[in-house]
């Protein structure tokens, strides 16, 4: 910042209105070409011990000066949507610090945020190391080799490598297609020189001024040129500009207009600068004041009568947002006191921890979810004053690493559990491998089903022994189960071969039957027909209740054409065709209990039905000429008890 307030001073008062118009400093040079080049005129710079204090000490805070160095080459992007303000990312919560870093990384231009980008990636390098310490002093509390030990990176953090990776093989892309156009613009910017030259020995024509604004217009145009020619080629720029207004005279009255165009962009300036005092983030306030300023000296001198006043309204501007800057430190000294106290609040907490001991593995379990709930109370606290840091710190770490070590020492001693656990696991082993050859399915699946049980009853075993003593089990108890998959394989290729030889069966009675006027039938053919159907069941058919629905529908049909059959036979005949189809649904008890009960209920039925008949048939023996009635009623009682009969003798079938 300090190069900021020294370069973008105004020239004194005292500066000759005869010079050569303003249209010379006008362009003055870009900021990274030429980083302190002053006005015009020298004489203008105010000496160190002239200086206001806003001066001073923007001067003497180099940490300003380098607040937007991350967007240096874009000032306008502080504003922009995808600018992430710096805040201390040491107070994030990993998973909010790990969110925000993928945010960045999917920003439209992930370079105008490098800075937070960069510090938000070495806070995830913290946590991650701690993380991994973390795991590392888990594993070897839970009796593992620090040796063995791997870590595992979520995909969440593969991610923001793979990103942060990305992000700098773009940004170093980025970097070396400058350094190119630097180069380039090095090369237009000599040969605008040689243009300029040519321009100096002519600078009586007529239109020498068109010519002098299209060359100045392309210089300010071209981006920034190589660090080690900057100087050197504005001072040669400078020099042309200065020698063609010194021969062009009698253009002095575009000087003036310049200057007053240059008035009207510096007061543009000055507001934007005010304006800044209502922006709540101090950072980016700051960032662009030092866009501002060095818009200020890219801007040429104004009306010696207006320099001062607006300089002095610029720098006033410019020493309230420090004043807002300083403020923002105190608000943050305190805010760091406030955290030391907090910290030192669970220093009391954690000091008993240290001095823990038990021989139960739940209370340490219990433990270590509480003292790693107060390392994350931990965590969460924000930064503390420097001089208080490494002390409250080396307290913290020492009782929470006193735990784990006592927590480690007692977890050693159930090492020797852990060896006998083995031994009882190696022994399941054997019986199951005595078994894995066994042809008894049912029962061997039944001893199999308790030894997995058993092994579920027993504790850990050494890491070490884990996954082989596992296996072996496993592979023991698959063998087994694999070929009883395989024989139960062959089992339902038999049935799928009886199901095809049933449904055939099946479609070539339907369709000798579909020509029903043509077909004779027998009693003796029914049984038989009945009988070839079991025998597909008895050969291992699967069961399809919708194709039994059908055949005995089918064998219903049939029975209409047997010759000479009675009603009642071949009621029966239906009946007991029913009562098959029940026997055979998975569900047969209760099928043929709600089958009997509906018999029950339709004898109910017709009971009270012939009551209420032969009461009416009383009713019409006093009436005349009720004869007709009486017998049409006598014939309906008939009617239901040979019905009920029928469905009395269907229940003693039932019964039976």
């Amino acid at each position: 910042m300090s190069e900021t307030i020294s370069d973008a001073v105004e020239p004194n008062a005292s500066e000759s209105t005869t010079e050569a118009p303003a249209q010379a400093t006008a362009e003055s040079p870009n900021t990274d070409e030429n980083p302190a080049a002053p006005e015009m005129s020298t004489a203008g710079i105010i000496p160190k011990q002239e200086q206001t204090a806003a001066q001073q000490t923007l001067a003497s805070n180099p940490d300003e000066a380098n607040a937007a160095e991350a967007n240096q080459e874009h000032p306008d992007e502080a504003h922009s949507d995808d600018y992430i303000p710096e805040i201390d990312y040491s107070t994030l919560p990993v998973p909010e610090l790990k969110k925000q870093l993928i945010k960045a990384y999917k920003t439209s231009d992930p370079r105008k945020n490098a800075r937070q980008i960069f510090e938000m990636y070495r806070q995830y390098e913290l946590r991650l190391a701690a993380e991994k310490h973390e795991a590392l002093d888990k594993f070897i509390a839970d009796g593992g080799d620090s040796e063995d030990f791997e870590f595992h990176s979520s995909p969440e953090n593969q991610e923001i490598e793979k990103g942060f990776q990305q992000f700098r093989d773009n940004r170093n892309r980025e970097l070396k297609k400058e350094e190119e156009q630097k180069e380039k613009n090095l090369n237009r910017k000599n040969e605008l020189l040689e243009q300029l030259r040519n321009l100096v020995d002519a600078a009586e024509t007529k239109n020498s001024a068109d010519k002098l604004k299209a060359i100045q217009s392309e210089w300010k145009a071209i981006g920034a040129v190589p660090t080690s020619d900057s100087q050197q080629l504005w001072n040669s720029y400078h020099a042309l500009l200065d020698k063609f207004y010194n021969n062009r005279s009698i253009f002095f009255e575009l000087k003036e207009l310049d200057r007053k165009k240059n008035l009207q962009q510096k007061m543009q300036l000055v507001e934007r600068a005010e304006s800044l005092l209502q922006n709540p983030s101090i950072n980016a306030s700051l960032q662009e004041l030092r866009h501002l300023h060095e818009e200020w000296k890219n801007i040429g001198p104004v009306p010696n009568e207006s320099r001062d006043a607006i300089w002095e309204r610029f720098i006033q501007a410019s020493e309230k947002i420090h004043e807002r800057k300083k403020e923002y430190l105190n608000v943050r000294k305190a805010q760091e006191q406030e955290n030391l106290q907090r910290k030192l609040n669970v220093l009391e907490v954690i000091a008993p921890y240290q001095t823990f001991n038990s021989d139960r593995i739940n209370d340490w379990r219990d433990k270590t979810d509480e003292i790693q709930k107060i390392k994350e109370q931990w965590d969460s606290i924000g930064l503390v004053p420097k001089e208080n840091a490494d002390e409250v710190n080396k307290r913290f770490w020492s009782s929470y690493k006193a735990f784990y070590q006592h927590k480690n020492a007692f977890f050693k001693q159930l090492d020797e559990q852990k060896m006998q656990n083995l031994r009882h696991k190696t022994e399941l082993c054997e019986q199951a491998e005595a078994l894995k050859d066994s042809t008894d399915w049912d029962e061997t699946k039944e001893r199999l089903i308790q030894l997995q049980k058993k092994w579920k009853t027993i504790g850990r075993v050494p890491d070490k022994y884990s996954d082989k003593i596992w296996n072996r089990f496993r592979a023991a108890c698959n063998e087994f189960f694999d070929r009883k998959q395989n024989q139960q394989s062959l089992k339902e290729a038999e049935q799928e071969r009886a199901a095809s030889e049933k449904i055939a069966y099946y479609d070539k009675l339907a369709s000798r039957l579909s020509h029903s006027a043509t077909t004779i039938g027998s009693l003796e053919e029914f049984n038989t027909l009945l009988t070839e159907w079991r025998s597909f069941d008895e050969a291992g058919g699967r069961a399809n209740p919708k194709l039994e629905e059908r055949f005995f529908d089918l064998l219903q049909k049939y029975l209409d054409t047997v010759p000479d059959l009675s009603y009642e036979r071949k009621n029966d005949l239906i009946f007991q065709l029913q009562l098959d189809r029940l026997r055979q649904h998975p569900d047969a008890s209760h099928k043929l209990y709600q089958k009997e009960q509906n018999i029950r209920k339709e004898i109910s039925s017709l009971e009270n039905d012939i009551s209420t008949l032969k009461t009416n048939i009383e009713f019409f023996a006093r009436s005349k000429n009720a004869e007709k009635l009486r017998e049409e009623y006598q014939q309906r009682i008939e009617e239901a008890n040979t019905r009920m009969n029928i469905l009395k003798k269907q229940l003693r079938v039932i019964r039976s």
